[in-house]
């Protein structure tokens, strides 16, 4: 094992584990009854992109490891299922992720964009991830909330 590839897995899962704080703290400063708000017609309410992180989580997880799924909210706009559908999915991927040795995520894999190493996937999934807080930390500051400090490492 190279100092590289274990310095990804190590480096991470520390990254992965602070940005799931950083999603659910996102996710608590929003009030509930605001939930199914949208900032125009055709964008995810702010429930609806929680959830979709969600399913990135599933979905692209998957491309790279073999994992089990946790079962969407029924309803979006419930705040603590929807939470806890963040934390559940989450924990499920990172359980996958520290199962593996690290050589594993240079191994090279199919992927809808192409062969590519695990460690790539994976960190798609987390840019994924990113990609849609930020827009629910826009959706916070629409509704005049002080979006949670900044947690990126």
């Amino acid at each position: 094992m190279t100092a590289q590839q274990n310095n990804f897995k190590e480096a991470f899962l520390i990254k992965w584990k602070n940005s799931l704080q950083y999603t659910l703290d996102v996710a608590k400063k929003m009030p509930e009854d605001h939930y199914g708000d949208k900032p125009v017609k055709d964008v995810r309410s702010f429930g609806e992109q929680l959830v979709h992180i969600g399913e990135g989580l599933a979905y692209i997880g998957k491309a790279a490891l073999e994992f089990p799924t946790v079962p969407q909210p029924a309803d979006v706009n419930d705040k603590e299922a929807v939470v806890s559908y963040l934390r559940l999915q989450h924990n499920a991927l990172s359980k996958a992720i520290k199962a593996k040795e690290a050589s594993y995520f240079e191994e090279t894999t199919s992927f809808w964009a192409g062969r590519m190493p695990r460690r790539q996937i994976v960190d798609i999934v987390f840019n994924h991830c990113k990609h849609h807080r930020a827009q629910a930390i826009v959706q916070l500051r629409m509704e005049g909330i002080k979006p949670p400090n900044y947690i990126g490492w």
